[in-house]
Protein backbone atom coordinates (compact mmCIF):
# COMPACT_ATOMS: atom_id res chain seq x y z
CA UNK A 1 0.00 0.00 0.00
CA UNK A 2 1.27 3.47 -0.86
CA UNK A 3 2.18 5.86 1.94
CA UNK A 4 0.71 9.32 1.95
CA UNK A 5 3.11 12.20 1.52
CA UNK A 6 3.63 13.97 4.82
CA UNK A 7 2.42 17.55 4.67
CA UNK A 8 3.05 19.12 8.05
CA UNK A 9 4.89 18.33 11.31
CA UNK A 10 1.76 17.27 13.13
CA UNK A 11 1.16 14.51 10.59
CA UNK A 12 4.58 12.92 10.85
CA UNK A 13 4.80 9.43 12.36
CA UNK A 14 7.75 8.66 14.58
CA UNK A 15 9.37 6.72 11.76
CA UNK A 16 9.57 9.86 9.68
CA UNK A 17 11.73 11.80 12.06
CA UNK A 18 14.04 9.50 13.99
CA UNK A 19 17.67 9.56 12.90
CA UNK A 20 17.11 9.49 9.18
CA UNK A 21 19.47 11.51 7.01
CA UNK A 22 19.69 10.66 3.36
CA UNK A 23 22.72 12.41 1.88
CA UNK A 24 22.89 12.74 -1.89
CA UNK A 25 25.54 13.63 -4.42
CA UNK A 26 25.98 13.12 -8.12
CA UNK A 27 27.48 9.74 -8.98
CA UNK A 28 28.63 8.33 -12.30
CA UNK A 29 27.12 4.87 -11.98
CA UNK A 30 24.02 2.98 -11.00
CA UNK A 31 24.07 -0.38 -9.25
CA UNK A 32 22.77 -3.35 -11.14
CA UNK A 33 19.07 -3.66 -10.45
CA UNK A 34 18.79 -0.22 -8.87
CA UNK A 35 16.31 2.35 -10.18
CA UNK A 36 17.99 5.06 -12.22
CA UNK A 37 17.01 7.73 -9.69
CA UNK A 38 19.21 6.00 -7.11
CA UNK A 39 22.20 7.30 -9.08
CA UNK A 40 21.84 10.51 -7.07
CA UNK A 41 22.40 8.65 -3.79
CA UNK A 42 25.50 6.59 -4.50
CA UNK A 43 28.12 9.30 -4.20
CA UNK A 44 27.51 9.79 -0.48
CA UNK A 45 25.88 6.57 0.67
CA UNK A 46 28.15 4.23 -1.23
CA UNK A 47 27.40 0.96 -2.98
CA UNK A 48 24.07 -0.54 -1.96
CA UNK A 49 23.46 2.31 0.50
CA UNK A 50 26.50 1.43 2.63
CA UNK A 51 28.44 4.53 3.67
CA UNK A 52 32.20 4.65 4.15
CA UNK A 53 32.07 8.19 5.49
CA UNK A 54 31.61 8.64 9.27
CA UNK A 55 29.42 11.71 8.74
CA UNK A 56 27.01 9.93 6.40
CA UNK A 57 24.63 7.18 7.48
CA UNK A 58 24.25 3.78 5.91
CA UNK A 59 20.67 3.52 4.65
CA UNK A 60 20.60 -0.06 3.41
CA UNK A 61 18.30 -2.37 5.31
CA UNK A 62 16.12 0.37 6.81
CA UNK A 63 12.42 -0.18 6.27
CA UNK A 64 10.94 1.12 3.03
CA UNK A 65 8.38 3.01 5.13
CA UNK A 66 11.15 4.87 6.96
CA UNK A 67 13.09 5.73 3.79
CA UNK A 68 9.96 6.85 1.94
CA UNK A 69 9.05 9.20 4.76
CA UNK A 70 12.52 10.75 4.79
CA UNK A 71 12.31 11.38 1.05
CA UNK A 72 8.87 12.93 1.37
CA UNK A 73 10.14 15.18 4.16
CA UNK A 74 13.04 16.34 1.98
CA UNK A 75 10.68 16.88 -0.94
CA UNK A 76 8.46 19.07 1.21
CA UNK A 77 11.50 20.87 2.69
CA UNK A 78 10.28 19.76 6.09
CA UNK A 79 13.72 18.70 7.28
CA UNK A 80 17.14 20.35 6.78
CA UNK A 81 18.42 20.30 3.22
CA UNK A 82 21.78 22.00 3.88
CA UNK A 83 24.35 20.30 1.68
CA UNK A 84 27.47 21.24 3.66
CA UNK A 85 26.41 19.04 6.59
CA UNK A 86 27.13 15.97 4.55
CA UNK A 87 29.98 14.20 2.83
CA UNK A 88 31.80 15.65 -0.15
CA UNK A 89 32.60 13.67 -3.28
CA UNK A 90 35.87 14.48 -5.04
CA UNK A 91 36.05 17.68 -2.96
CA UNK A 92 32.75 18.89 -4.42
CA UNK A 93 29.88 19.77 -2.06
CA UNK A 94 27.11 17.24 -1.75
CA UNK A 95 23.98 18.16 -3.64
CA UNK A 96 21.04 19.67 -1.79
CA UNK A 97 18.72 16.86 -0.70
CA UNK A 98 15.55 18.81 -1.37
CA UNK A 99 16.68 19.81 -4.86
CA UNK A 100 17.51 16.20 -5.72
CA UNK A 101 14.05 14.87 -4.85
CA UNK A 102 12.01 17.96 -5.72
CA UNK A 103 10.65 16.52 -8.96
CA UNK A 104 10.51 12.87 -7.97
CA UNK A 105 7.10 11.27 -8.32
CA UNK A 106 5.60 9.18 -5.57
CA UNK A 107 6.33 6.11 -7.69
CA UNK A 108 10.02 7.08 -7.87
CA UNK A 109 10.22 7.59 -4.11
CA UNK A 110 8.57 4.23 -3.47
CA UNK A 111 10.91 2.53 -5.97
CA UNK A 112 14.10 4.03 -4.51
CA UNK A 113 13.01 3.28 -0.94
CA UNK A 114 12.19 -0.32 -1.82
CA UNK A 115 15.59 -0.78 -3.46
CA UNK A 116 17.57 0.35 -0.41
CA UNK A 117 15.28 -1.46 2.01
CA UNK A 118 16.09 -4.71 0.19
CA UNK A 119 19.86 -4.27 0.59
CA UNK A 120 21.53 -5.86 3.63
CA UNK A 121 22.69 -3.49 6.33
CA UNK A 122 26.42 -3.46 7.01
CA UNK A 123 27.78 -2.15 10.30
CA UNK A 124 30.40 0.59 10.18
CA UNK A 125 33.98 -0.53 10.74
CA UNK A 126 34.78 1.52 13.83
CA UNK A 127 35.99 1.23 17.39
CA UNK A 128 34.18 2.22 20.58
CA UNK A 129 34.94 2.59 24.25
CA UNK A 130 33.59 -0.36 26.25
CA UNK A 131 32.90 1.67 29.40
CA UNK A 132 31.02 4.29 27.41
CA UNK A 133 29.05 1.60 25.61
CA UNK A 134 28.03 0.08 28.95
CA UNK A 135 26.83 3.47 30.16
CA UNK A 136 25.02 3.98 26.87
CA UNK A 137 23.22 0.66 27.26
CA UNK A 138 21.65 1.89 30.49
CA UNK A 139 20.56 5.15 28.84
CA UNK A 140 19.13 3.27 25.87
CA UNK A 141 17.15 0.91 28.10
CA UNK A 142 15.73 3.80 30.11
CA UNK A 143 15.10 6.32 27.33
CA UNK A 144 15.13 4.76 23.88
CA UNK A 145 14.25 1.07 23.88
CA UNK A 146 10.50 1.59 23.59
CA UNK A 147 10.87 2.93 20.04
CA UNK A 148 14.29 1.55 19.03
CA UNK A 149 13.97 -2.18 19.59
CA UNK A 150 16.75 -4.77 19.64
CA UNK A 151 19.43 -2.29 20.63
CA UNK A 152 18.43 0.04 17.81
CA UNK A 153 18.88 -2.68 15.22
CA UNK A 154 15.35 -3.73 14.30
CA UNK A 155 14.24 -2.21 10.98
CA UNK A 156 10.68 -3.35 11.66
CA UNK A 157 10.24 -0.57 14.21
CA UNK A 158 10.30 1.89 11.27
CA UNK A 159 12.65 4.20 13.18
CA UNK A 160 15.84 3.68 11.21
CA UNK A 161 18.80 1.48 12.13
CA UNK A 162 21.01 2.81 14.93
CA UNK A 163 22.95 -0.36 15.78
CA UNK A 164 26.18 -0.36 13.80
CA UNK A 165 25.66 3.16 12.48
CA UNK A 166 28.59 5.60 12.31
CA UNK A 167 29.29 7.27 15.68
CA UNK A 168 30.04 10.78 14.33
CA UNK A 169 26.76 10.77 12.43
CA UNK A 170 24.84 9.61 15.49
CA UNK A 171 26.47 12.20 17.76
CA UNK A 172 25.73 15.06 15.36
CA UNK A 173 22.15 13.95 14.84
CA UNK A 174 21.41 13.49 18.54
CA UNK A 175 22.84 16.94 19.30
CA UNK A 176 20.60 18.41 16.60
CA UNK A 177 17.56 16.80 18.20
CA UNK A 178 18.61 17.95 21.66
CA UNK A 179 19.00 21.52 20.39
CA UNK A 180 15.58 21.43 18.74
CA UNK A 181 17.01 21.79 15.24
CA UNK A 182 15.01 18.82 13.96
CA UNK A 183 11.34 18.07 14.43
CA UNK A 184 10.71 15.26 16.90
CA UNK A 185 7.71 13.81 18.71
CA UNK A 186 7.08 15.12 22.20
CA UNK A 187 8.07 11.77 23.68
CA UNK A 188 11.46 11.89 21.99
CA UNK A 189 12.02 15.54 22.88
CA UNK A 190 11.36 14.68 26.51
CA UNK A 191 14.05 11.99 26.42
CA UNK A 192 16.62 13.93 24.38
CA UNK A 193 16.55 17.36 26.04
CA UNK A 194 18.15 16.33 29.37
CA UNK A 195 21.00 14.36 27.76
CA UNK A 196 24.52 15.67 28.34
CA UNK A 197 27.31 15.51 25.77
CA UNK A 198 28.70 12.54 27.70
CA UNK A 199 25.31 10.80 27.53
CA UNK A 200 25.20 11.29 23.76
CA UNK A 201 28.72 9.95 23.34
CA UNK A 202 27.76 6.96 25.48
CA UNK A 203 24.68 6.23 23.38
CA UNK A 204 26.72 6.46 20.18
CA UNK A 205 29.28 4.02 21.62
CA UNK A 206 26.49 1.64 22.63
CA UNK A 207 24.90 1.66 19.18
CA UNK A 208 28.31 1.15 17.57
CA UNK A 209 28.88 -1.88 19.80
CA UNK A 210 25.50 -3.37 18.89
CA UNK A 211 26.44 -3.61 15.25
CA UNK A 212 29.36 -5.95 15.84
Amino acid sequence: MRRTKLSHPGSRPLAAVVFGALAFAAAPMVLAGAPSSAESCLGCHGADGISNDPDTPTISGASDFFIENQLFLFQGEERPCVADLFAKVDDAPAADHCVIVADWSEDTIVEVAAHYAEQPFQSADQSWDAARAEAGAAIHDANCARCHADGGGDPADDAGILAGQWKPYLVRTMKDYRAGLRFQPATMEREMTPLSDDDIQALAAYYASQGQ
